[in-house]
């Protein structure tokens, strides 16, 4: 394969990340997660919390005897992002084997833009104790609409005896989540980091610290988030406090170290998705990024010194997971096929195109020796991919090493509205303030 100047992409062949969307599903989402959904969900989670939790039409749904009576009906509908699984020539390869070995229909549909406004579309018909239309949905473990959800109890609680491949291949990453413990509602999709992005042309001696966000020495080329979950988590982990188990004071003392790094004129601004062209242009000389997005400019041999860190005092880990919304229609289809996203060639074939955090450590192997049906799907995408799939394989931001994992953190799980208007009263008028 040759080199050209997409870097690492056969001669004539588009861009990967362009082909495959990647950054114009990041904008969709972190441009509406913290901001549009703390104030467009207010008034819900007041107004129906509790009350709704309690009065659930059918408190048997999900149980081992309610699993026991459904039936396959060889059909489900598959919500998910833009861009999300493998595609060649407008068909997804992973799907139409699960279909052939099954005889299991799937609707596939890209109908989530961000997280918040598809709660809004479907949030009616759940009040309404009414099908949402879909039996699969894919939502993010650190936005507010996740834990909604399962607080409302408008999640379906999984047959835990249906998840033989997510038992045996399932990573440490996302078994039994702190914003699901015991995986009772969800299994992951996808996950990735925000850490710290840097130009190593720019910055020679980087380190290992998040500090490397606050140094003067790069003062008016440093990229922040303007989402607040985002840089609240940010700012809590270089004060060395974990965000999991913060506090409010350690909240406002986070927000003191934020408002301090743009008072001394270090923030160049706080972005969306537009950080990584600002990094890639040179703008930049070190951001807070999204893991995926270093791994996708690296393909393209213009933009190699952009580096990746995951410094010592944590990256935060998010995840899109898989769920099963209350009254849907095809619930033992849909565990069949979250199930089969566990196998580890269906999970290669699936990474060779995200190529994000794979939640299948086994998938590696696969992608390096298939030996299965996995092999010809891999080798039909790899043009249309355009790189090799040791390059998926051997990515430490693919497959994590265990200093990785390690160094992985979770998001604060809100318990009520009032944290979090407490945690946007501190965090929104830093990013506001700009």
């Amino acid at each position: 394969m040759s080199e050209v100047e997409n870097g690492g992409v056969p001669s004539g062949a588009m861009d990967p990340s362009f082909l495959r969307g990647l950054t114009q599903r990041r904008v969709s989402r972190r441009q509406a997660l913290g901001v549009a959904g703390a104030g467009l969900l207010s008034s819900l989670f007041l107004s129906e919390g509790a009350a709704m939790a309690s009065a659930l039409p059918n408190a048997k749904v999900g149980t081992a005897s309610w699993w026991a009576k459904q039936k396959l009906h060889h059909q489900l509908n598959f919500a998910n992002w833009p861009f999300y699984i493998d595609v060649l020539s407008g068909k997804h390869p992973s799907l139409a084997h699960f279909t052939n070995v099954t005889k299991i229909k799937v609707t596939y549909l890209e109908v989530i833009q961000d997280n918040p406004s598809f709660y809004a579309k479907i949030r009616p018909s759940l009040a309404a104790h009414q099908s949402t239309g879909y039996d699969i949905m894919v939502m993010t473990n650190n936005s507010h609409e996740l834990g909604y959800l399962i607080k409302l109890g408008w999640l379906t609680p999984l047959d835990h005896s249906a998840m033989p491949n997510f038992k045996k291949y399932a990573g440490p990453l996302i078994k039994n989540p702190p914003w699901d413990p015991g995986n009772k509602y969800s299994m992951a999709w996808q996950s990735g980091w925000t850490a710290v992005g840097y130009n190593k042309a720019q910055v020679k001696n980087p380190g290992d610290s998040i500090g490397l966000l606050f140094d003067k020495k790069y003062a008016g080329r440093v990229g922040m988030f303007n989402d607040p979950v985002e840089l609240g988590s940010v700012g809590l982990l270089a004060i060395g406090v974990e965000p999991a188990t913060s506090t409010e004071k350690d909240w406002a003392k986070a927000a003191k170290k934020l408002q301090q790094q743009k008072s001394d004129g270090i923030v160049a601004a706080y972005y969306d998705q537009s950080y990584i062209q600002h990094l890639k242009n040179g703008d930049l000389a070190v951001s807070m990024c999204f893991s995926g997005d270093i791994f996708q400019a690296n393909l393209n041999s213009k933009y190699r010194n952009l580096t990746l860190m995951l410094p010592k005092e944590g990256a935060m880990l998010w995840t899109d997971n898989m769920i099963i919304p209350l009254y849907a229609q095809n619930p033992k289809d849909a565990m069949t096929c979250m199930d089969y996203f566990y196998d580890p060639k269906t999970e290669a074939v699936v990474e060779y195109y995200n190529d994000y955090i794979c939640p299948v450590p086994a998938a590696k192997q696969e992608l390096l020796h298939p030996t299965g049906w996995d092999a010809a799907a891999l080798k039909s995408l790899k043009p249309e991919i355009g790189l090799a799939t040791s390059v998926t394989a051997n990515s430490n931001d693919v497959f994590p090493s265990p200093d990785r994992i390690k160094a992985s953190k979770t998001y604060y799980q809100f318990k009520s509205q009032e944290e979090i208007t407490a945690w946007n009263s501190l965090f929104l008028p830093i990013i506001q303030g700009a």
